[in-house]
């Protein structure tokens, strides 16, 4: 609880975490005044969020805002000396503590992003269309949570892995637009083509079960997220907790028993 109090302590404190709320409040106000200027009919709600809260936006902000926790300070060897202090138990407790903040900072930039939101419909001037029944909108912030989640810890063990704020940066802006997961089973289909194998075999059975699958069915809204209609016959929020829920578990768990046992110069 320290370690989280402390975390929390300089991200409230540092200027990106603001100039990254101001980035949020001005992709929501900006649609919400354009539809006040230009006297549109009734929307829905998920269109006066802007690509801060749909589309990807919170996991892109999560996987970011856990890179920079990540890396802070790295440059003075603030974390090694730390961690050259503690004990085996400690270590262990670092790396869980880093996890356990990167998923509550994603929760966070969800609920900041869902209150911008709600203060943009006034704003707007536009009437809003009849939102889902509450259950199916729980379920779609969760989902959403769920994936961003996932791009945090896996950012956060690419920081520990890595050590690196070019990489680490790096890679939380390519897994978390998807751009990696897409390169990666793209390549493998090119692998299987030249073992003669037939071409996007694998991504046909694969790609229903990546999280940018998921996050694409979220910016489409809850009824999306919960239909079955699908190739696969299976709600996208019920392929993100059987991917995501055991994704973040088995980082954490890599994070805190294996990285931790990493000699710290």
């Amino acid at each position: 609880m320290a370690l989280l109090r402390a975390d929390a302590y300089r991200v409230v404190r540092s200027r990106w975490a603001w100039v990254i709320l101001a980035l949020m409040a001005l992709l929501t106000f900006a649609p919400a005044l354009l539809m006040r200027w230009t006297s549109m009919g009734p929307v829905a709600f998920d269109s006066l969020t802007g690509s801060a809260l749909s589309l990807g936006g919170i996991e892109i902000l999560s996987s970011v805002m856990a890179a920079i926790v990540c890396s802070d300070r790295n440059d003075i060897g603030f974390g090694r000396s730390v961690l050259s202090s503690l004990s085996r138990r400690g270590r262990v407790a670092w790396f869980v503590e880093k996890c356990a903040f990167s998923v509550l900072l994603a929760m966070a930039m969800l609920v900041v992003a869902l209150v911008l939101g709600l203060i943009a419909v006034p704003v707007s001037g536009v009437p809003v269309l009849a939102p889902e029944p509450a259950w199916q909108v729980a379920v779609w912030f969760g989902c959403n949570w769920l994936v961003g989640s996932t791009y945090a810890v896996l950012t956060v063990l690419v920081a520990h892995l890595t050590r690196s704020e070019a990489v680490t940066m790096g890679f939380a802006v390519l897994a978390s637009t998807g751009v990696l997961e897409g390169g990666v089973v793209v390549g493998i289909d090119a692998l299987c083509y030249l073992a003669g194998g037939s071409f996007l075999d694998f991504s046909a059975a694969v790609a229903p079960w990546l999280p940018a699958q998921v996050v694409s069915a979220i910016g489409e809204g809850a009824g999306a997220l919960l239909s079955a209609d699908n190739a696969v016959r299976l709600a996208p929020a019920v392929r993100a907790l059987v991917v995501c829920l055991p994704t973040i578990v088995a980082t954490v768990a890599a994070d805190a028993l294996l990285v931790s046992r990493r000699d710290v110069a």
